[in-house]
Protein backbone atom coordinates (compact mmCIF):
# COMPACT_ATOMS: atom_id res chain seq x y z
CA UNK A 1 0.00 0.00 0.00
CA UNK A 2 2.62 2.55 0.77
CA UNK A 3 4.27 2.00 -2.25
CA UNK A 4 1.18 2.42 -4.47
CA UNK A 5 1.02 5.40 -2.16
CA UNK A 6 4.27 6.99 -2.80
CA UNK A 7 3.97 6.81 -6.74
CA UNK A 8 0.26 8.33 -6.81
CA UNK A 9 2.06 11.29 -4.29
CA UNK A 10 4.97 10.98 -7.18
CA UNK A 11 2.65 11.68 -10.13
CA UNK A 12 0.35 14.44 -7.92
CA UNK A 13 3.61 16.72 -7.60
CA UNK A 14 5.41 16.11 -10.68
CA UNK A 15 3.90 14.25 -13.15
CA UNK A 16 7.01 14.32 -15.49
CA UNK A 17 8.66 11.95 -13.23
CA UNK A 18 8.86 8.34 -13.19
CA UNK A 19 9.22 5.97 -9.88
CA UNK A 20 10.54 2.55 -10.26
CA UNK A 21 10.01 1.26 -6.41
CA UNK A 22 11.43 -1.80 -5.08
CA UNK A 23 12.39 -3.25 -1.60
CA UNK A 24 15.13 -0.93 -0.94
CA UNK A 25 15.07 1.67 -3.02
CA UNK A 26 12.73 4.56 -5.05
CA UNK A 27 14.03 5.52 -8.56
CA UNK A 28 12.71 8.39 -9.77
CA UNK A 29 13.24 9.65 -12.93
CA UNK A 30 13.04 11.87 -16.20
CA UNK A 31 13.18 10.73 -19.71
CA UNK A 32 16.85 11.24 -19.48
CA UNK A 33 18.54 10.13 -16.99
CA UNK A 34 17.78 8.99 -13.80
CA UNK A 35 17.81 11.60 -11.07
CA UNK A 36 16.41 10.59 -7.56
CA UNK A 37 17.30 7.86 -5.44
CA UNK A 38 16.33 7.04 -1.65
CA UNK A 39 15.92 4.10 0.20
CA UNK A 40 12.74 3.74 2.08
CA UNK A 41 13.62 1.38 4.87
CA UNK A 42 16.34 3.97 6.30
CA UNK A 43 14.07 5.87 9.10
CA UNK A 44 17.33 7.90 9.80
CA UNK A 45 16.89 11.44 8.47
CA UNK A 46 20.81 12.15 8.23
CA UNK A 47 20.56 15.44 10.20
CA UNK A 48 17.60 16.76 7.21
CA UNK A 49 14.95 17.56 9.85
CA UNK A 50 17.35 19.35 12.41
CA UNK A 51 18.27 21.52 9.33
CA UNK A 52 14.90 22.47 7.92
CA UNK A 53 14.10 23.66 11.76
CA UNK A 54 17.65 24.96 12.64
CA UNK A 55 18.94 26.48 9.03
CA UNK A 56 15.64 26.79 7.01
CA UNK A 57 14.22 28.28 10.22
CA UNK A 58 11.17 25.86 9.11
CA UNK A 59 9.94 25.08 12.95
CA UNK A 60 6.64 22.77 11.98
CA UNK A 61 9.13 20.06 9.68
CA UNK A 62 8.36 17.67 12.11
CA UNK A 63 4.32 17.36 11.14
CA UNK A 64 5.27 16.07 7.84
CA UNK A 65 6.95 12.55 7.30
CA UNK A 66 10.28 12.08 6.62
CA UNK A 67 8.99 10.13 3.40
CA UNK A 68 7.07 13.54 2.07
CA UNK A 69 10.41 15.66 2.88
CA UNK A 70 12.49 13.42 1.32
CA UNK A 71 10.43 13.05 -2.26
CA UNK A 72 9.43 17.08 -1.75
CA UNK A 73 13.50 17.44 -1.62
CA UNK A 74 14.38 15.10 -4.32
CA UNK A 75 11.83 16.35 -7.00
CA UNK A 76 13.08 19.46 -5.85
CA UNK A 77 16.38 18.65 -7.49
CA UNK A 78 14.34 17.49 -10.45
CA UNK A 79 12.71 20.97 -10.08
CA UNK A 80 15.96 22.94 -9.89
CA UNK A 81 18.34 21.01 -11.83
CA UNK A 82 18.64 23.93 -14.42
CA UNK A 83 20.19 25.75 -11.56
CA UNK A 84 23.18 23.71 -10.67
CA UNK A 85 25.85 22.18 -12.53
CA UNK A 86 26.25 18.36 -11.78
CA UNK A 87 29.77 17.97 -12.13
CA UNK A 88 30.03 20.61 -10.00
CA UNK A 89 27.75 19.54 -7.71
CA UNK A 90 29.47 16.40 -7.26
CA UNK A 91 32.99 18.15 -6.70
CA UNK A 92 31.31 19.80 -4.01
CA UNK A 93 30.60 16.80 -2.40
CA UNK A 94 33.76 15.02 -2.62
CA UNK A 95 35.17 17.95 -0.96
CA UNK A 96 32.89 18.38 1.85
CA UNK A 97 33.74 14.72 2.76
CA UNK A 98 37.54 15.00 1.87
CA UNK A 99 37.73 18.04 4.54
CA UNK A 100 36.07 16.33 7.04
CA UNK A 101 37.75 12.94 6.44
CA UNK A 102 34.21 11.23 6.67
CA UNK A 103 31.34 10.13 4.69
CA UNK A 104 29.17 9.37 7.59
CA UNK A 105 26.87 11.94 7.14
CA UNK A 106 24.44 10.15 9.42
CA UNK A 107 26.20 10.48 12.41
CA UNK A 108 28.34 13.98 11.65
CA UNK A 109 26.15 17.34 12.05
CA UNK A 110 29.06 18.73 10.77
CA UNK A 111 28.95 16.86 7.56
CA UNK A 112 25.64 17.60 7.53
CA UNK A 113 25.51 21.43 7.79
CA UNK A 114 28.41 21.58 4.91
CA UNK A 115 26.53 18.91 2.82
CA UNK A 116 22.86 20.64 3.44
CA UNK A 117 24.20 23.84 2.67
CA UNK A 118 25.45 22.91 -1.12
CA UNK A 119 23.98 24.83 -3.21
CA UNK A 120 22.21 22.26 -5.44
CA UNK A 121 21.01 20.89 -1.67
CA UNK A 122 19.96 24.65 -0.88
CA UNK A 123 17.80 24.88 -3.90
CA UNK A 124 16.51 21.48 -3.78
CA UNK A 125 15.41 22.50 0.04
CA UNK A 126 13.58 25.84 -0.75
CA UNK A 127 11.60 24.07 -3.14
CA UNK A 128 10.26 21.16 -0.93
CA UNK A 129 9.38 23.99 1.26
CA UNK A 130 7.90 25.81 -1.21
CA UNK A 131 6.13 23.28 -2.50
CA UNK A 132 4.95 22.14 1.08
CA UNK A 133 3.79 25.47 1.79
CA UNK A 134 1.75 25.82 -1.09
CA UNK A 135 0.04 22.27 -0.94
CA UNK A 136 -0.22 21.75 2.86
CA UNK A 137 -3.25 19.88 3.08
CA UNK A 138 -2.20 17.22 0.18
CA UNK A 139 1.20 16.94 2.21
CA UNK A 140 -0.26 16.61 5.49
CA UNK A 141 -2.65 13.95 4.22
CA UNK A 142 -0.20 12.00 2.11
CA UNK A 143 2.22 12.47 5.36
CA UNK A 144 -0.42 10.69 7.64
CA UNK A 145 -0.88 7.96 4.92
CA UNK A 146 2.69 7.34 4.65
CA UNK A 147 3.67 7.78 8.31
Amino acid sequence: MNQLLTKLFVKIVCPQVSIRISDDEINCYDSDLERIYFNPNDTEDCGFLRHLREVHNYPQADRYSLTIWTLLHEIGHYNTLDDCDDDEEDLDVRLVFAALDTTDVAHDERAQDLYFNLQAEWEATEWAIAYLDNHKLLCSFFSFLLR
